[in-house]
């Protein structure tokens, strides 16, 4: 079995970049990130969410649609959150996403960049 070492960085933001992210929706996005990354087999290697725009870097296999993992993502989340009883808002995103792809040899600048997030924007920051 062949080991592939295909990074892509997600990036996409709420609805008007409003603020929509907070809390209880940051932790609600991480388990519904992870769990749809597992089932659409990909690893997602950085993750930081602000108030107004995500990054996601994942690991994935060569047959894995990409457009497809962002409408499960982005369309699924959006539709599970805006159900939850502790979201009072609803939970839209922005029609558009950049996706970026990162070779292995800079990966690590790829996390370092997306763990860095909160810093680079700290106004942004969601409180735990």
């Amino acid at each position: 079995m062949a080991a592939h070492q295909i990074y892509f960085h997600l990036t996409w933001s709420t609805h008007r970049r409003m603020p929509m992210i907070d809390g209880p929706t940051r932790h609600f996005l991480d388990g519904f990130f992870r769990r749809t990354a597992i089932g659409e087999r990909v690893t997602i290697v950085a993750l930081a969410f602000l108030r107004s725009h995500v990054h996601l870097l994942v690991r994935s296999g060569p047959r894995v649609d990409v457009s497809r993992l962002v409408q499960l993502l982005k369309g699924g989340s959006s539709y599970a959150a805006s159900r939850q009883p502790d979201n009072r808002m609803g939970l839209r995103w922005n029609r558009e996403y950049s996706v970026t792809s990162v070779s292995p040899r800079l990966l690590q600048n790829a996390i370092d960049y997306i763990e860095r997030q909160n810093k680079k924007h700290p106004d942004e920051k969601i409180p735990l």
